[in-house]
């Protein structure tokens, strides 16, 4: 089982890991679609040792950033390599660089991309020092789909419940007195929010 399971893994690195880090630029952008699509197919699979290395490769991101340069327009492609880096961030302990860090906050511009970005960025240590973090964190909830950003929005803020400037806590509670008030809520999320609110007033 064990060795079906060695095959499976260097299939990928040979099909999929290898072309990317290597010789991305000799693909159309029709091609880097369909490998991307498998690489975060790869990314999402069941965590696994055998794709430890691989998977916490500083070159394959390199690559994965020229990419999203390269195709900047195209958010498929960015969507995959967002969705990738994430991935191999949080199930193989990637290193994310300041320059990986950079490239994602400028692909907040892109709407279809943001969500998406907005998900892992205010867990990456580089957050903690960006200055624009909480014009960012404020802006989460106007993401779509909202519903999702919502959860998101909540998650940064209750992890950071002490280190909110003063000058933002009422817009934060107003944001989720908006939510409660325009939103059909479980009981559980409605009692969740009522708390975050008590605490900021």
């Amino acid at each position: 089982m064990e060795n079906k399971y060695q095959e499976k893994v260097d299939k990928e690195i040979n099909e999929v890991v290898n072309p990317i880090r290597n010789n991305w630029d000799q693909f159309t952008e029709k091609e880097l679609e369909i490998l991307l699509k498998k690489l975060g197919s790869i990314c999402r699979d069941e965590t696994s040792l055998l794709r430890k290395n691989i998977l916490s490769d500083i070159t394959l991101v390199k690559a994965l950033v020229e990419i999203g340069e390269r195709y900047s327009n195209n958010s498929k492609i960015l969507i995959e390599i967002v969705s990738s880096i994430n991935n191999m961030n949080k199930r193989y302990d990637l290193e994310i660089t300041d320059e990986t860090f950079h490239f994602l906050i400028d692909k907040t511009k892109n709407k279809k991309v943001n969500f998406y970005i907005s998900i892992f960025i205010a867990e990456l240590s580089q957050f903690t020092k960006y200055g624009s973090k909480w014009e960012y964190i404020m802006s989460i909830p106007n993401i779509a789909p909202k519903e999702k950003s919502i959860n998101t929005f909540y998650r940064i803020i209750s992890n950071n419940i002490d280190e909110i400037p003063a000058n933002y806590k009422s817009d934060v509670v107003k944001i989720f007195e908006k939510t409660l008030n325009s939103s059909n809520l479980h009981e559980v999320t409605i009692n969740k929010y009522l708390k975050i609110i008590s605490d900021l007033r």
